[in-house]
């Protein structure tokens, strides 16, 4: 079986979910996979796992390309929308014209808004997606947004979100201060939508403690008796350090303004966080009921208020030792049965043919 895994979305967790795939494809009989993607970097944070029977090629050209791929291929699985123009022509071409048997799309990200990725208006446009023979889009997606991409109803496939457990782990004890969670003076938070990080700032501080912030989101202004006490910093620059900063952190907050409609929001840090086995913060919805046990495995606040997060940060810091092991246990024992992107890999993989 060939499959060809089309990766033209770069960011980390795309090079995850590379990672992903090739360890779910390890136990399949006969498979060779090639991998062609467009990363402009290295990612080295980040291990790369050679493909099973095949290989992993940067994209430089069409004719390029062309010599890298070995004929037809039994399925083609495309992941993502490409983020770069140059792209859209050899990934629109492979998508309609390349000899495979099935076609797969994977969606690692939401679809994207009209006018916000110029490869996925124009497969609209052409309603190019209706070839494919599968799909997978996350499950609080707009599927009416992906119908109007020409994608069938019948294609879809839902899915949730997943993180990289094998990379996200909790810190080894040798580095770690074993105490209830490591003695350290600050609480992490990070992301871009839907954030509000005005009143967190101030429950930091209210609790002594200092707050590190990594969001591409617009610094708020925060008042000249915080700013000592708050450090932020870009999060696509930093994605190398993200790990780290979950794992030194006493506790790791979410702060999602109340009046933001999507339920999921934050899901990415919060399942970052609770596969290293940290103490977690973030706004109760229907969605995140269905992973956080308030109080076993995480927090909930029911407001982004000042007293609200400040009663959730003493919650989070003053359990005992026995405690805080016991959450950080059934944090990551969560993300495992239900957010596993090895799990969601191995799903692909049995589409594919696998066992």
């Amino acid at each position: 079986m060939k499959i060809l895994l089309v990766n033209f979305s770069e960011c980390p967790e795309n090079l995850h979910f590379e990672q992903a795939f090739i360890r779910a494809l390890r136990g399949v009989k006969s498979v060779s996979l090639d991998i062609v993607h467009d990363f402009q970097f290295h990612y080295s944070f980040i291990d790369k796992l050679p493909p099973p029977g095949g290989r992993r090629a940067g994209y430089s050209s069409m004719a390029g390309m062309k010599r890298d791929l070995r004929g037809s291929y039994d399925i083609l699985a495309v992941l993502d929308f490409p983020k770069r123009k140059a792209c859209a022509a050899p990934f629109l071409g492979l998508l309609k014209n390349l000899s495979c048997s099935k076609r797969i799309f994977i969606a690692n990200h939401l679809v994207p808004m009209p006018g916000h990725n110029p490869t996925a208006d124009i497969a609209g446009k052409l309603g190019l997606l209706s070839v494919l023979d599968l799909a997978f889009v996350f499950e609080f997606d707009d599927r009416a947004r992906w119908n109007g991409l020409g994608l069938r109803d019948d294609r879809i496939q839902e899915r949730g979100y997943a993180v990289d457990c094998r990379y996200y782990t909790p810190a080894k004890r040798s580095e770690a201060v074993l105490r209830p969670f490591p003695v350290r003076n600050s609480v992490f938070s990070a992301g871009s939508a839907g954030r509000d990080f005005s009143g967190l700032a101030q429950a930091v501080k209210n609790a002594g403690l200092t707050l590190n912030i990594f969001s591409d989101a617009a610094s708020p202004p925060f008042p000249s008796d915080l700013r000592a006490s708050v450090s932020m910093l870009p999060l696509a620059k930093n994605l190398h350090n993200l790990r780290q900063a979950v794992r030194e952190a006493a506790a790791v907050v979410v702060p999602i303004a109340d009046g933001y409609l999507n339920e999921a929001a934050g899901n990415s840090i919060a399942f970052i966080a609770m596969a290293c086995g940290r103490p977690v913060i973030i706004r109760k919805t229907p969605y995140l009921r269905r992973f956080i046990k308030d109080g076993k495995n995480g927090f909930f606040y029911e407001t982004l208020s000042v007293p609200e997060l400040s009663r959730q940060l003493d919650r989070a810091l003053s359990l005992d030792l026995p405690g805080a092991r016991r959450l950080a246990v059934a944090a990551r024992a969560a993300v495992l049965k239900k957010a596993s992107l090895d799990a969601f890999a191995a799903r692909l993989a049995r589409e594919c043919g696998g066992p």
